[in-house]
């Protein structure tokens, strides 16, 4: 994975190490590339030139001084005569340029006459490096120049090309020029740096803003930089982040009426079920008993006959009831928003503990409103009675806790319900009770999350935000246990 791709993005194969680096390190490194070839080009030209320069000066000091050797030989042969002439030649042919002259007399020693150079050029000559040396090294030409006197001869000069003092030249000239090359490639290649970072940020900054939209937060939006493209793409950024937050409130909106909507029929059919149902199974329980007592003053055969037929009835009707109010339970308590909503859910903790006598539970509540209006109140409800079932049925609890409190800095209402059950398996998925929760939070704009409690068990956490003027007059802070 590339250090330089975002989380969950994964390489194609066909990236090689080039393809996954920062484009401003490709580009640096592309035109660094460059500057190097170009510069082994010019090096490559400079010595084929440099050779050429130096065999043409070679060649034509050469044949400067075997002339001028010629003519001071035999004008000193002429004027001088005998071996004196070899004696005083050193004298008239020295401080010759590109060559190197010798003498030689009729016994055989070898007197050097050291080539001209100039103090640049002696300084330079040790200082050129032996590679350099040898890329612009040439062949040495040499002339032999007898030195004859009245027919006999009495030594020889040998005059000889020598490319030392060429080669420091071109060194010193090629030494210059890099160091200029150097320092004007440092500066494009610094403002090239500077250059692609200016126009590269608007790239990082496109970049962690679709990181924030990717997390959520659509009302992020980007300056708008200097450069024309780059200002479109990032207008269209930022029109994107409010079409995406629009459709996000809408949804919202939408999400939030349904579940208005939802409450408004389960408040409706609820109210019908205890208003018509009920007092229709209240009016069956009277007459049952009015006919049971009519039987008792009939005859005994009939009267015994009439009593089971009451009896079984009676516990047809009692198993309606006691349907009915738990159809009532689940669609809508009908003591929400007509009692404080602390009341109603210490009244259903109390109804766990009457069902399940063995387990031990624990209520808390801090700084609770009377009431948060009718679609806050039922979440509440709702959420606390889905993790307190979803703790006995399915994580064997045998002490449950409920926390409930108004953190009133933050506008919203804090559920903590933890258990010491099995726990939560891992991977496995929540079941249709906690979507359920899942998308009724999520429509009032809060949020939850279940995992394991310390040392053991589940810990179920539920943050619902409270709209400001939701709230009714609070109630006392304390503990309340059912």
């Amino acid at each position: 994975m590339s250090p330089f791709l975002p989380d969950g993005v994964r390489a194609s194969r066909s990236f090689g190490f080039w393809q996954r680096q920062p484009l401003r390190r490709q580009v640096m490194a592309a035109v660094i590339i460059i500057n190097l070839l170009a510069a082994l080009a010019a090096i490559s030209v400079i010595v084929v030139n440099a050779r050429r320069a130096t065999e043409a000066e070679i060649l034509s000091s050469l044949t400067v001084a075997e002339r001028f050797v010629q003519e001071t030989v035999d004008r000193l042969a002429g004027s001088v005569g005998g071996s004196a002439s070899l004696r005083q030649l050193p004298l008239h042919i020295s401080g010759l340029r590109h060559v190197r002259i010798s003498i030689v007399d009729q016994n055989g020693v070898v007197l050097d006459i050291p080539a001209v150079a100039t103090e640049e050029g002696a300084h330079a000559v040790g200082e050129v490096p032996g590679w350099f040396g040898a890329l612009v090294s040439v062949d040495r030409p040499e002339r032999i120049i007898p030195v004859i006197e009245n027919g006999v001869t009495i030594g020889s000069v040998r005059v000889r090309g020598e490319a030392a003092d060429e080669v420091a030249e071109v060194w010193s000239d090629m030494s210059d020029l890099a160091v200029l090359a150097f320092v004007v490639n440092v500066a494009i290649l610094a403002a090239l740096f500077l250059a692609l970072g200016r126009l590269l940020l608007p790239l990082q900054t496109l970049s962690a803003g679709l990181r924030e939209l990717e997390t959520g937060r659509f009302e992020h939006r980007l300056p708008i930089p200097n450069v024309r493209e780059l200002a479109l793409i990032a207008a269209r950024f930022n029109a994107l982040g409010g079409a995406l937050k629009g459709a996000r409130d809408d949804n919202a909106r939408l999400n939030e009426r349904l579940i208005r909507v939802q409450d408004d029929e389960r408040r409706q059919i609820a109210a019908e079920l205890h208003d018509e149902l009920g007092p229709c199974l209240f009016g069956l329980r009277a007459n049952l008993e009015s006919v049971d007592r009519l039987a008792a003053r009939g005859p005994l055969d009939r009267a015994r006959q009439l009593a089971e037929r009451t009896s079984a009835m009676a516990d047809i009707l009692d198993r309606v009831q006691e349907l009915n109010r738990r159809l009532l339970r689940r669609i809508r308590p009908m003591a929400l928003g007509h009692v404080p909503l602390a009341d109603v859910i210490a009244d259903l903790l109390a109804d766990f503990e009457r069902h399940a006598p063995d387990r031990g539970f624990t209520l808390t509540m801090e700084g609770m409103a009377e009431r948060y209006g009718d679609s806050i109140d039922i979440t509440i409800y709702r959420c606390i009675q889905e993790a307190v079932t979803n703790a006995l049925r399915h994580g064997q609890a045998l002490n449950i806790s409920v926390e409930v409190r108004e953190e009133a800095g933050a506008g919203a209402i804090r559920l903590v319900i933890t258990d010491d059950g099995r726990g939560v398996e891992a991977g496995s998925t929540p079941g249709f009770g906690f979507i359920g929760i899942e998308e009724r939070i999520g429509a009032l704009g809060g949020h939850w999350r279940i995992g394991a409690d310390d040392p053991c068990g589940t810990r179920v956490d539920i943050f619902v935000p409270v709209p400001a003027g939701e709230t009714d007059e609070t109630f006392p802070e304390g503990a309340r246990a059912p």
